[in-house]
């Protein structure tokens, strides 16, 4: 395969319709989430007429949610097809009691929200790590496959852009449970966009016995021989990333197989890469919080959301040029290299004044994000065999969102002792931290 044809332009992976089609309405389903937080809270808040028991409510959501990578091991066996099927029943049938009972004159006392949170939270479709895993079924290993990785993080990155204009445009027009109905309308449509593709029968044993040849073919390799891309590279690894790897033998030596029972948090290298992405999503969440703090200190709350939407479209940028270029060295020098960039750029944000300075420093710190987000999912398959990449992809996005929470909960301390300045100088350094802790990685023979 060329070095044009592996590079290509986005506009490659999505030349096949069914492809296409399958990404499209996975993103409307993912449009859902990013919908969903501001149209919860308020159906709660209004229900109740209590923020306290809005937020409690989000925050039991977000907990329930860490079953997730449960539910990507269990598609990973059993497909999603069947998988998707079920847990998206259920969460439209729990969006849609949700909003009977808000529509109801009574309300509904806290404890019932609570409930329906835990129902939402365990019900809740994995509709980014199903698309993700659908991917690796589409797109053969290596630059192509880092390319359709930025390109669902980028096109993730722009939902989370529109979702709260969306949601703010449902709660101007009428009661928030209006916004349930529409999230639930998005996540039917995502998940049978899913469905519906033919990577939704296939197990992770049986992707693992597809023909990387034909999958090469549709996107302009040879047809009938393994794309150089499929082949070990010296500067991602020394065998395939599909073969056994010492990382992911049990303790007797025996390798791992498709069908053998595991957990990506077995293996070494998973836990030093959830262990630096929990730092990023600490950071990340100290920088929003912090621009947020200093914005609600200035007496200008909305300066926060312009500011937000520069650091989301420098992510977007940094994101597809970072998939447009071809990457030789490992996974932990291309995360150190994005921490330290999210790092340095927060620190000297700190320092900033100006609200115009502050947002044009913070743009180097949005560059950084969807790149970060990219080399993961990436390092996720890498340091994990076939049959547990879904449930992997799932322990990147769960991990980093547990980061997040503790540094908006960080912030929050940060704020009450040093000021609204400090939460953003306070991510540089944990940025920095991760960047340090990731560069030794880089620095070490053997990661195994």
């Amino acid at each position: 395969m060329s070095g044009t044809a592996v590079a290509g332009s986005y506009r490659t992976l999505l030349a096949d319709p069914v492809v296409a089609r399958t990404f499209v309405l996975a993103l409307v389903g993912r449009l859902g989430y990013a919908v969903l937080p501001l149209t919860f809270l308020f159906t709660v808040r209004q229900s109740t007429d209590s923020f306290a028991t809005a937020a409690a409510a989000m925050a039991v959501f977000g907990s329930t949610t860490l079953v997730m990578p449960v539910q990507a091991r269990l598609a990973d066996r059993h497909g999603q097809r069947v998988v998707l099927t079920c847990v998206a029943a259920g969460f439209v049938l729990v969006l849609g009691a949700a909003a009977l009972v808000a529509r109801g004159s009574g309300g509904a006392p806290a404890a019932a929200w609570l409930a329906i949170s835990v129902l939402l939270g365990l019900t809740a479709p994995a509709l980014g790590p199903s698309m993700r895993a659908q991917w690796r079924w589409f797109v053969p290993e290596g630059p192509a496959r880092v390319k359709a990785y930025s390109l669902d993080a980028v096109c993730e990155e722009t939902l989370y852009l529109v979702g709260p204009v969306v949601a703010a445009a449902v709660l101007a027009r009428g009661p928030a449970w209006h916004g349930l109905v529409l999230v639930a309308g998005l996540i039917a449509v995502g998940a049978a966009g899913l469905v519906s593709s033919p990577a939704a029968t296939v197990t992770a044993a049986a992707a693992v016995a597809a023909a990387a040849p034909r999958r090469a073919n549709d996107l302009g390799g040879t047809g009938n021989s393994p794309a150089p891309s499929d082949a070990p590279r010296p500067s991602d690894a020394p065998r395939p990333s599909d073969a056994p790897r010492p990382s992911d033998a049990p303790a007797s030596g025996g390798a791992a197989a498709p069908g053998r029972r595991g957990s990506p948090l077995g293996l070494a290298g998973m836990r030093r890469l959830l262990a630096l992405m929990a730092g990023f999503g600490c950071a990340s969440a100290l920088m929003y919080t912090g621009v947020a703090a200093r914005a609600d200190a200035a007496g200008h709350p909305g300066w926060a959301g312009y500011v937000e939407a520069a650091v989301a479209a420098a992510s977007v940028i940094g994101g597809l040029a970072w998939g447009a270029r071809r990457h030789r060295r490992a996974w932990p020098a291309q995360l150190a290299g994005t921490l330290a960039l999210l790092g340095i750029s927060l620190c000297v944000a700190s320092a900033m004044t100006s609200w115009w300075l502050l947002g044009v420093v913070l743009v180097g710190a949005g560059l950084a994000v969807s790149p970060s987000y990219t080399v993961a999912f990436v390092a996720a398959d890498a340091e994990t065999p076939p049959h547990l990449r879904t449930e992997a992809s799932t322990w990147v996005s769960t991990i980093t969102n547990l980061g997040s929470s503790g540094g908006t909960a960080l912030a929050g301390v940060v704020v009450g002792a040093w000021g609204a300045g400090a939460p953003l100088a306070v991510a540089g350094v944990v940025a920095l931290v991760a960047a340090a802790a990731a560069g030794s990685l880089a620095a070490t023979p053997s990661r195994s």
